[in-house]
């Protein structure tokens, strides 16, 4: 199991709405991966946390 707050935060939610794709491992890493490096991506580029939270959040939540 992943300890990484995108991972669980993604999981969560799939989970608690009975999405399938909660039993899709490699969809919820590749999700949380995106996200992370969006967030990284901002935070190097100067971006305020809660900006880049927000946009991470975005690429995340993308579709749902």
């Amino acid at each position: 199991m992943r300890f990484d707050y995108y991972y669980l935060y993604l999981h969560k939610f799939l989970r608690d709405t009975d999405n399938p794709l909660a039993e899709d491992e490699e969809f919820i890493i590749g999700r949380a991966d995106l996200a992370g490096e969006e967030f990284e991506t901002l935070r190097r580029c100067g971006t305020s946390v809660a900006v880049a939270q927000e946009s991470a959040m975005a690429v995340l939540m993308d579709g749902f």
